[in-house]
């Protein structure tokens, strides 16, 4: 055979090698290779194909038989990556990574779900697979390259295939969000990404502190409760992001599995509570009021499930509350802007902003919305400008109360005018009335009021020295005329004068107490309230010595006359 024959038969050769491949070894067939080059980095996590290991008890020697590799199944074709939810098995993840010629040889492989149990790379060295150890069930001070994600070292060789495998295990979500990065790059995203995480903690920092201040300043605790909420998002984010595990408890491998979910319960307790204070739903809406305070109790119950009972349990319990509490907080936000609670409105808008975050991180990571700086970090922003319109609506509880002191301030200075008004009426009505009391008390006129069945309610001291009824209670004294008829013909005259409005004056004759009778000159008028007569007033003039005068004057003048009529008839002297 000629060598172009030869070389007329290669291709078909190469055909059927290709077939041969697929028929035998179908699991490698599905495999697909990822090329790498010298870009800064390549996205692996849709490249992955799959094997679960229900009971956890494969090793790498046994994943690399043939009937184990025969189980590797690819990602379904919409999938934006491994994301097995929670689960307690163990997934085995494999990946072929070709290089070219001028493919540089370091790597770093990163994992970026901080929350990741357990992690195994085995990759391919000079002397067989090289087996390295991450995840937060490890020491921090054991990675190989100290990160707030797992990242792990790699060196691949140029022109050839290379093919990973992973081993991830977790007691919480299991999520594989895998990288391939030139170190330099990886360094140089870093940069943004910790400057942003600079931003938004400096930002939980000044908000923690201010309203920690306004507390102690006014009392009120619903600052309390937001400073506790502000924490709680900030545990929360320190624990996704893996910078709690990196600054605050490299050492605390027991407390990184359970961080996650017990940063959930805390943000969501405190949300609620401070929705609870916020909105004064124990006053306003009572029947929301008891089922926040029931999802509360749910939570607390789930947090104590998760330090004693079971992680997977709490999570469970707690990803349910979460749901319920999320529609309650929308709820409570809608009750407050309708009842016109003061925030309200930012209250709504902050929830609402949060939802809308974790909705687009959502779609971000099943891929539905492209990966960029906004959809990567949507619940970090969210969060944060959740918590500020949370801030700007205690803001605005703040100045409706600085406005509601104002105006009580305008009303009270207001009152204390007409009351300092008041006063000095009251002292000049005060001075008017001593003044007629005084004139009414050294009048020479008796003076007195009756009701209208003719007793004496008042009497001013002229009146009862010229009745003689002093220390009498003047209430209970009768009437002072001569007789029964007596009386009855002044009523009767009175009741029609009071009638026409009309004044009534008399000189009559009374009987004094010590039964000593005197001449009055008797001036008495209705007084008229609403048009009813509520009584009389009667003044009294002791005219006794003037009748006395006028006696003897008239008995003088009679004398006179006579005397004069005597001295007419008597016989004149011869």
């Amino acid at each position: 055979m000629t060598r172009a024959r030869l070389r007329g038969l290669l291709p078909a050769l190469a055909l059927a090698l290709a077939l041969a491949s697929a028929l035998l070894f179908p699991a490698v067939a599905g495999a697909a290779e990822v090329w790498v080059g010298s870009a800064a980095s390549y996205p692996l996590a849709r490249e992955f194909s799959f094997l679960t290991d229900e009971g956890g008890q494969l090793s790498f020697a046994d994943v690399q038989k043939p009937d184990q590799q025969a189980r590797f199944a690819a990602l379904p074709s919409d999938s934006p990556g491994p994301n097995f939810g929670i689960t307690s098995s163990a997934i085995w993840l494999k990946v072929t990574l070709r290089t070219a010629v001028d493919t540089p040889a370091p790597w770093l492989l990163e994992v970026a779900y901080a929350p990741l149990g357990r992690l195994d790379l085995y990759a391919p060295g000079p002397d067989g697979y090289v087996h390295q150890i991450a995840g937060v069930s490890q020491p921090f001070a054991s990675r190989a390259i100290p990160h707030r994600n797992h990242v792990l070292p790699l060196t691949l060789p140029s022109g050839t295939a290379t093919t990973l495998y992973l081993r991830v295990q977790s007691e919480g979500s299991v999520t594989v969000p895998a990288t391939l990065w030139q170190p330099a790059a990886l360094w140089q995203h870093d940069q943004a990404a910790y400057g942003a995480f600079g931003l938004y903690f400096g930002l939980l920092i000044g908000l923690f502190v201010y309203n920690l201040l306004l507390f102690v300043s006014v009392r009120d605790k619903v600052y309390l409760v937001y400073v506790f909420y502000v924490a709680g998002m900030a545990l929360f984010q320190v624990t996704l992001t893996g910078l709690g595990n990196q600054f605050v408890w490299p050492q605390l491998t027991w407390w990184n599995s359970r961080s996650p979910p017990a940063g959930t319960v805390m943000v969501a307790t405190f949300g609620l509570l401070f929705a609870r204070t916020f909105l004064l739903s124990a006053a306003r809406t009572p029947l929301l009021d008891r089922f926040i305070l029931l999802q509360v109790a749910g939570f607390m119950a789930s947090f104590v499930v998760l330090m004693t009972l079971s992680y997977t349990a709490a999570t469970y319990m707690a990803t349910g509350l979460v749901l319920v509490s999320v529609t309650t907080l929308m709820v409570a936000g809608i009750v407050g802007v309708r009842h016109g609670h003061p925030g309200a409105k930012n209250f709504l808008l902050a929830w609402a902003v949060l939802l809308l975050s974790v909705v687009l991180q959502a779609l971000h990571n099943i891929g539905t919305l492209p990966s960029n700086v906004l959809t990567s970090n949507a619940v970090l922003f969210g969060s944060a400008l959740e918590m500020l319109l949370l801030s700007f609506a205690l803001a605005d509880r703040i100045n409706v109360a600085r406005r509601f002191k104002e105006q009580a301030q305008v009303r009270l200075a207001a009152e204390r005018a007409l009351v300092q008004a008041m006063s000095v009426s009251h002292e000049q009505l005060k001075t008017s009335l001593q003044e007629r009391e005084a004139i009414i008390d050294n009048s020479i006129a008796g003076i007195a009021f009756l009701t209208p069945h003719g007793r004496m309610r008042w009497a001013n001291p002229r009146m009862i020295d010229i009745l003689g009824a002093r220390g009498r209670d003047i209430e209970s004294m009768e009437p002072f005329y001569l007789s029964r008829e007596h009386y009855l013909a002044v009523g009767k005259a009175v009741a029609e004068k009071v009638k026409r409005g009309r004044l009534y004056e008399t000189e009559t004759q009374i009987r004094r107490l010590d039964g000593r009778e005197i001449w009055i000159l008797l001036s008495g008028k209705g007084v008229v309230l609403e048009g009813r007569v509520r009584g009389t007033v009667w003044v009294i003039i002791d005219i006794t010595r003037r009748k006395q005068l006028e006696q003897e004057l008239e008995a003088a003048l009679e004398a006179a006359q006579q005397a004069r009529a005597f001295a007419a008839t008597a016989p004149a002297d011869d």
